[in-house]
């Protein structure tokens, strides 16, 4: 797939979920279904948390980073390119791993494209795209995320900590 395709389908996809939840995000977060491996004993929580990270920030906030990089007039193409496939992978595979599956396909469309693109605006193109699809599925995740699950267990008081805390040195005897 040539990259201005590649970006296409991802502008068409943004303007979607503008108004629409990504089905990824319904079927974790809303859900509570995931069809990979990850979770401890198939438990959400760790998928949840590592699945939006890695969607929310850590992909979104990696590309933002090179694009804000690449802004320096002295950044080449050739940075861009090795800062991409850098960073980058480490974010989508744990993504798909929590079942962001769209969020990684796309990801891995535009690593793809990036290693046989010359031109760093154009490079920015297509990464900006992709950044408006991580920034797109923050507002999603935070919708859906199940923020009352640190309710459900009771906040140590300052006393109960300072004891805690005190305590810890009899595990070392």
């Amino acid at each position: 797939m040539d990259w201005m395709t590649v970006k296409k389908t991802i502008d068409d996809e943004n303007a979607r979920i503008l108004k629409t939840p990504p089905e990824d995000v319904l079927r974790v977060f809303k859900y509570e279904i995931l069809k990979t491996e990850a979770g401890t004993g198939g438990l959400m929580l760790g998928p949840w948390f590592e699945g939006a990270t890695a969607s929310r920030y850590v992909g979104p906030y990696y590309v933002y980073n090179i694009i804000k990089l690449a802004s320096i007039s002295t950044y080449t193409a050739e940075n861009v390119k090795e800062m991409t496939c850098v960073l980058l992978p480490k974010a989508v595979s744990t993504a798909k791993l929590c079942g962001m599956a769209t969020y990684g396909d796309l990801s891995e469309k535009v690593l793809a494209c990036i290693k046989e693109m010359d031109k760093k605006e154009d490079m920015l193109k297509l990464l900006n795209s992709l950044y408006l699809y991580g920034s797109n599925m923050n507002a999603w995740i935070h919708h859906y995320m199940k923020w009352g699950i640190g309710q459900a267990f009771r906040i140590p008081t300052k006393e109960e900590l300072v004891d805690m805390g005190t305590r810890n040195v009899e595990s070392f005897v």
